[in-house]
């Protein structure tokens, strides 16, 4: 098969890292497969796709591959059909976090659309709005790191986290009068914080039950795209909670952890437990840190790809995870990975030291390099996605 994988964002982001893997596991396994560079017709979130289109229309290409569905609403012309039908191409929009934030994975005039997810609840919020075509869950793939590991005992970073902080999440809603939309909104958002694994298509359906407003997504596009919009205020609002709430827990248990981001100091103060790495460190660079840490914490998995995880395993490092089916297929829980429920205040913190205190935090890193070694390499990701491509 012939692939045309797009990067279009900076080259040290994950996506662009995860197509250039992808691109070398094709070849690996005897495909043609070239990485298309567009990052620089990217200006905010408008891309100008003629110079794409044209490449696209030249390399007669079985499948285009996307990380987060850039450029998967191409059209021929303004209102006209997609590109990808016209050239009998497959779209594969593969996506590593929740489809309301690529809106060029919900087009719906894709047919020859493969929508790759990495969590089930996004595959069942695209087939609860009917989105055209075939749809598959499967997270992402990694590898060891080029340089040996660095054994257990000796690394230096007890707990380690990397997160972006963007502050204390702001609620404006509370202050708006009491409407049935202010209403679905608080319900939707009770309804995701008290859920382990974040299904905003159940907490959606069931917020509106409740207050027997009657709406359901997938009976009207309009109205979906509508509630799309809506949506993404309350799912931003309780990840920005989680990251604040789990980093707050763990430092307030006096856990020794590294938390690398910039901004961290100033929200949760000065914690002699807490060494601060104030800098931004670009994805590529993260497993040297990771084959410096013990213990690496993952969250998000609900809606999330865990890429984190599956990276820090590469490394040598024992996950500790909130709740994730996906993630749980991947590693098996409690022996190559530990979860917790994020629902519940404090769990991270339990869940942390009793790996810390019980000293089996060697033993679940061994466990789980092995697993991600023999089951998560690219090059076996690369080989579950033509069988995707070529099941009739």
């Amino acid at each position: 098969m012939r692939f045309l994988l797009v990067k279009a964002l900076a080259e040290l982001h994950c996506y662009s890292q995860f197509a250039n893997s992808l691109q070398r596991a094709l070849v690996e396994i005897g495909h043609e497969a070239v990485v298309s560079d567009q990052s620089g017709q990217i200006a905010g979130r408008v891309a100008d796709v003629r110079l794409f289109a044209l490449e696209l229309q030249r390399g007669r290409y079985d499948a285009v591959v996307s990380f987060s569905s850039f450029f998967g609403n191409v059209a021929l012309e303004d209102g006209g059909p997609s590109l990808y039908d016209a050239l009998d191409v497959t779209f594969v929009g593969w996506q590593l976090d929740h489809p309301i934030y690529a809106p060029a994975s919900l087009t719906r005039k894709l047919q020859r659309r493969l929508g790759v997810y990495a969590n089930r609840s996004h595959q069942a919020f695209a087939d609860a709005i009917r989105l055209p075509g075939r749809a598959a869950v499967m997270l992402p793939g990694g590898e060891p790191l080029p340089v040996p590991l660095t054994d257990y005992k000796a690394r230096r970073l007890p707990i380690f986290i990397a997160a972006t902080c963007n502050g204390r999440p702001q609620a404006p809603w509370t202050s708006l009068p009491d409407t049935p939309a202010k209403r679905l909104l608080v319900g939707v958002i009770d309804r995701l914080l008290a859920d382990p694994e974040v299904s905003l298509l159940a907490a959606f359906n069931g917020a509106s039950t409740d207050l027997g407003l009657g709406a359901q997504l997938g009976k009207n596009p309009a109205f979906d795209d509508q509630m799309i919009a809506f949506l993404r205020d309350p799912l931003t609002y309780v990840r920005q909670k989680d990251r604040v709430d789990i980093i707050t827990d763990v430092a307030d248990a006096g856990l020794p952890l590294a938390l690398c981001g910039p901004g961290w100091k100033e929200l949760i103060g000065d914690r002699s437990n807490v060494i601060f790495i104030e800098q931004t460190v670009d994805f590529a660079d993260l497993p040297r840190l990771y084959n410096e840490a013990r213990i690496v914490l993952n969250w998000n998995s609900g809606n999330g790809a865990c890429e984190r995880a599956l990276y820090a395993a590469f490394a040598g490092a024992a996950v500790v995870s909130d709740d994730s089916a996906q993630l749980a297929a991947a590693l098996d829980g409690g022996t190559e990975v530990t979860f917790f429920n994020r629902a519940r205040r404090g769990a991270v913190a339990e869940a942390l030291g009793d790996l810390i205190e019980s000293d089996r935090g060697e033993a679940v890193a061994e466990r789980g390099f092995a697993r991600v070694s023999r089951d998560s390499r690219w090059a076996g990701r690369a080989e579950q996605l033509v069988r995707l491509l070529t099941r009739a």
